[in-house]
């Protein structure tokens, strides 16, 4: 069974560290629901390529420390993938998140679509919630990187968005070319795009004209797993290759 992994701030897993306390929610969760002891081995991550290995030296009630055996970090892949996700409701949007965290994209944009169902009264708490289900799912995943999750924006905004990136993609299954014919960068950034469950509506695929437009097949996805399928096609041509 694999170590199990808890997050630090960057600050604690500077190289060199030999010992690390683990507090907080972390902590409380290592030690009250995992039932922690001492011996045991676990990792930590400051879920920016850091991870350090080690054996548990102390646990109190709300601390435990790691003696560090190993440390090691992952430096960021060649070719970052964003993807633009529309919001959803509930299990749909929670699902979406965890599969492209497992599947390997390095942020999340949420955009808010016509056809959206769900409505972020506040934004700042939809973001939070996003984060915090993406950390989960890092952790679970054992990711050294944890995913960005960004602003909310509207479509025109995502528009101006994806002229930052060296390719954007928007899925639609209306689209001419597919997924599978799309020339892909080896580095740099790639956005994707995916819309909610009623679809990218046609005023938006008019302001995403400048945005290549495609499909995957002939069936249509749900939002929930069509852009951690695309992600894995993309990501399957290049990162897994090198990594």
């Amino acid at each position: 069974m694999s170590a199990q992994v808890y997050l630090v701030s960057p600050s604690q897993l500077v190289e060199g560290v030999s010992v690390v306390e683990l507090t907080g929610d972390e902590a409380h969760h290592a030690i009250k629901v995992k039932r922690t002891s001492v011996g045991e081995v676990i990792e930590l991550c400051d879920g920016q390529g850091v991870r350090v290995s080690g054996t548990v030296s102390t646990v109190t009630k709300s601390t435990l420390t790691l003696n560090v055996t190993t440390w090691s970090t992952e430096v960021k892949p060649k070719l970052s993938l964003t993807v633009a996700q529309a919001l959803a409701k509930g299990d749909r949007a929670d699902l979406a998140l965890e599969i492209l965290t497992e599947v390997g994209v390095d942020a999340i944009v949420p955009w808010r679509a016509k056809y959206s169902i769900a409505k972020w009264d506040d934004p700042q708490k939809g973001k939070a919630k996003w984060q915090t289900t993406v950390t989960q799912a890092s952790k679970q995943a054992r990711r050294s990187w944890i995913p960005v999750i960004h602003d909310v924006v509207d479509p025109g905004q995502l528009a101006t968005f994806a002229t930052q990136f060296d390719l954007a993609i928007v899925l639609h299954e209306s689209a001419v070319k597919s997924l599978a014919s799309i020339s892909l960068p080896e580095s740099g950034s790639i956005l994707l795009i995916v819309g909610p469950e009623g679809g990218v509506a046609p005023e938006e695929l008019e302001m995403f004209s400048a945005i290549e437009q495609v499909k995957m097949g002939n069936t249509v996805m749900r939002t929930s797993t069509a852009g951690a399928i695309a992600a894995g096609a993309i990501l399957s041509k290049i990162r897994w290759i090198q990594e």
